[in-house]
Formats: C-alpha cells, structure tokens, sequence
C-alpha cells in the first residue's frame, strides 16, 4: 500500500511542477554591469574595418558587441567571443567616416557604457572590379569581362533596355580572380544594356551602359549529325549509352553519356561528327558527366579539329587534310586541390563549358573532338552533352 501511495504522490507532484510556469533561458546572476572595453585600435579595410581593444577585467564577460548602421542605413550589430580581443565588421559600401559602439555584456546580460570608435572603411571592393567592367559584342549576345582580386563574392547583374522598361536578363556570381562571362540568345540588332555589380551586403555599384549589336548565331541542328567510325584504337564503352546521349538535352543524368575506351597504344581518344552541311563556327558548349565533375574520365585538355574534305573525314585513322580550329582547357573556378568541387565549380560545370572559336576559322562540315588528357589522367573519356552554334556557309 505505501508503494501505491507513492507512486500517485509522485504523479501529483510531477503534473503540479509541469503547470507552474518559469522564466525560459539564464537566470540573471547580478545587476552589476561590466566595465566597457578600452584602448580601441581600428584598421580600416576595403569595405570592412577590423578593431582591436582591450578587454574589461571581467570574470562573467561573455561577448563584446559592435552597434552600427550599415551602408543602407540599416541598424546593425555583430558579436565577438571573450576569447578574442578583435572584432571584424563587413558589409560596407562607399568609404565613409562613421561612428561605432563597443559594448561589452556579461552572462547576466548586464551591458557596459558603449565606448565610441571612429572608423572610415575603405571603399567595398566591388567598386574596384567596376572600374574593369568591360562589355563587348560576341556571337548572340554580349559579352562580359572583370578583374576580381580580392576574390570579393559578386553578383553582376545586365539588363535590357525593351519596350521603355529596363528587363533584367542574366545573373552571374562569382568570386573568380578574372572573369568572362556572356548573355547569349540575342537577336542581331542594335540593344541598349546596362551592367551593374553587387556584393552580398547589396552595396551597388554605378551602372555601365553600353549598346550593342550582338553577331548573328545558330545553333547547329543536332538531329542532322551523323556519326562516323571511330579510329582502330578505340571503342565504344561498354557503359556507353549511345551516340544520340551526346544531344539529348541531359548531363549529369546515369544513363544519358557517352563513354569512349582507348584499347590501343595511343595517348589520345577521339571521335568524328559530320554536321550534315558547312558551317562557320561560333563557339561550342561541353559537358562532362556533372555528377562526377572534375574526375573521373572527364576531360580536361582537349581540342576541336575540322575539314571540309569527305575523303579525309572518311580516314578514320588519318589526320591528313584535318586544321586543327581551338585548343580548349577545363576551367575549375575554386582552382581547389583534386577532389574538392565547391558549390561554385559545381554550377559551372553543370551550365557546361563554353569555348568561342577564332574568327579567322575555317568553314567545316566535319568536326573531330580529340580529348588529349582527362581529369583523373585515364584511358577513358566520357562527355554528357556536346552543342555547336554558327553560320551556315552556303556552297555554290
């Protein structure tokens, strides 16, 4: 019975326990503040300002906060452990002279008296890159170019003028130490665009306007290659899914690439594509197998050859009567060691590698792809998707 008995009691005790209501969080320790932070030394940094001080003699300090309003005039704060005796505050725009607080708070949530900090940050680096913002025409679009070297995280932003509105029509991001960039897609006609860069904090810069007539472009009809055999010393992957996969509009997909295997004593691996008329060539546009990228039998040094002569297309294992029309390299924008793929690298792989042929290049019917070195050095290459734009050539 007095087991019973104590068991109920307990039940009882616990329902009234879990009815009383407490105060969610730390109990204040004291009422007492702590004294502020002193001897503040600023370094004033491209769109930030690093401070360094002299912590209060506390033994309950938890953090040192900085009170300011950023370039948007938006109230801001940004903390720093008791550990350090530094404090970076990011974000900010055109330079400016501008006061700070310094506030220090104990784990009772007792702050200090602030302690005012001048500070005048430099100019945010975004307004640097700016200054090297070029655009110029290219095949269907408009091409964009800037020197980033403090790798600063940018979003650049290209607008259009159209029909008296200003329509935004691309956005790149990137923290790539030099930078090329193009908007294709674009009619053949004179076009008002305005360029403007931002960085993450939505600091802008002023707008570049520019107008441009983009060159003429086609993208070459893919249902009208036809494939030609491959040289003796390679074969078709076991792996492989077919010829069509290299035009089926998917990348990074199990099932939808073409493999290649070198089963002779070569060094290279290629394959021939007749494009069924001649054609004056733009650029190209490659992908490799995106859910590996950047290894495996991806390639990373490769070339596009071309001719006009059927005989020499047809000589499967010759390179007579073949010009050799661009040399083309992998481009990783991290540059991080192999086997890393950051965030960045993996949308630039994923929106395929695009290569713009010269402007003196010979008119082709027959295209070769030669693949000279993959990512990971192997005897295989695999490619996902594979695109041509141009001028068709019309033969009298």
């Amino acid at each position: 019975m007095k087991k019973f008995i104590s068991y109920w009691t307990v039940l009882i005790l616990m329902f009234l326990v879990g009815c009383k209501d407490y105060e969610v969080g730390q109990f204040p320790v004291d009422n007492t503040p702590p004294q502020p932070v002193s001897d503040a030394v600023v370094e004033n940094l491209p769109g930030r300002v690093k401070i360094t001080y002299k912590l209060p003699n506390e033994t309950d300090l938890l953090y040192v906060k900085a009170v300011y309003y950023n370039s948007l005039g938006v109230k801001m704060e940004v903390k720093a452990s008791s550990f350090k005796n530094t404090i970076e505050i990011k974000g900010f725009g055109k330079s400016d002279d501008q006061t700070i607080h310094l506030i220090a708070v104990d784990r009772s949530q007792n702050e200090s008296e602030a302690l005012p900090v001048k500070i005048k940050p430099l100019d945010s680096p975004i307004y640097a890159v700016r200054e090297t913002l070029q655009a110029v025409e290219t095949w269907g679009g408009v091409k964009l170019m800037w020197e980033n070297p403090s790798r600063e995280q940018l979003i650049v932003k290209v607008l259009k003028d159209e029909d008296n509105e200003q329509i935004e029509i691309d956005t790149f991001y990137s923290t790539e130490l030099t930078a090329e960039n193009s908007t294709r897609g674009l009619d053949s006609i004179p076009q008002v665009f305005r360029i403007f860069i931002k960085d993450i904090y939505e600091n802008t810069t002023d707008t570049l306007v520019t107008t441009i007539k983009p060159r003429y472009e086609m993208e070459l009809p893919t249902g009208k290659f036809k494939e030609m055999d491959l040289g003796t010393d390679y074969e078709v992957s076991q792996y492989s899914n077919g010829w069509n996969k290299l035009w089926d509009g998917l990348y990074g997909v199990e099932g939808s690439m073409y493999y290649l295997n070198i089963k002779g004593n070569v060094t290279f691996s290629y394959f021939t594509i007749d494009l069924d008329a001649t054609y004056k060539l733009s650029r190209t546009r490659v992908w490799g197998r995106t859910n590996y990228a950047y290894a495996l039998h991806n390639p990373r040094y490769f070339e596009f050859w071309g001719t006009d002569d059927l005989d020499a297309a047809r000589n499967k294992d010759s390179w007579d009567g073949w010009t050799r029309l661009i040399e083309c390299e992998s481009y990783k924008p991290s540059g991080s060691a192999s086997g890393v793929v950051t965030s960045e690298d993996q949308i630039y792989a994923e929106a395929g590698e695009e290569f713009e042929f010269p402007d003196d290049v010979i008119n082709v019917r027959y295209i070769r792809f030669r693949c000279n070195e993959t990512w990971t050095k192997s005897k295989n290459l695999c490619i996902g998707e594979l695109r041509f734009w141009g001028q068709e050539v019309k033969i009298k």
